[in-house]
């Protein structure tokens, strides 16, 4: 499987929009409608990319029975915040980075990270969001998709 980047993510600001929902609600088709068709309303943008973003209510613990609540966030990273939108600071801190080529609904290489390499390494899960940067080369569920994958990370 891929193996992450790890680097310190500088923070930002997002802007977009947010919705409560749990892994067994995650519904981002219903939330990114909101966002996109207003997004040459966003000034100062630092990245054209999107974000796609996921902050648990603490330490998310994932298996076969768990269930965990988060705010879903779908927006973009700018400079300061902007009237009409929601606003989310997100926290500076060390990630690992995954770059993923393929379907977005395939959950194999969130299973992958969550119970092979983040057991097997020498980091544990941090209290920060976690996130897609969704650049040029997505495409919403096409097998040729490309995103990045940021899961935040401390030493164990």
């Amino acid at each position: 499987m891929i193996e992450p980047t790890i680097l310190n993510f500088e923070g930002a600001v997002l802007c977009g929009a947010s919705e409560r929902m749990s892994l067994q609600t995650f519904t981002p088709w219903t939330l990114w409608p909101r966002v996109v068709p207003r997004l040459s309303q966003i000034s100062n943008r630092t990245s054209p990319d999107l974000i796609s973003l996921r902050y648990f209510d603490g330490i998310p613990v994932f298996g076969p029975e768990a269930n965990p609540a988060f705010t879903y966030w779908g927006g973009v990273e700018v400079a300061a915040p902007n009237k009409g939108f929601e606003h989310l600071e997100i926290p500076a801190g060390t990630y690992a980075v995954f770059h993923y080529k393929g379907l977005s609904s395939d959950s194999t290489v969130w299973r992958y990270i969550y119970s092979q390499w983040l057991p097997n390494s020498e980091w544990a899960l941090d209290d920060r969001p976690h996130f897609e940067r969704l650049g040029s080369k997505y495409k919403n569920d096409d097998p040729t998709s490309e995103e990045d994958i940021y899961i935040p990370i401390r030493p164990k």
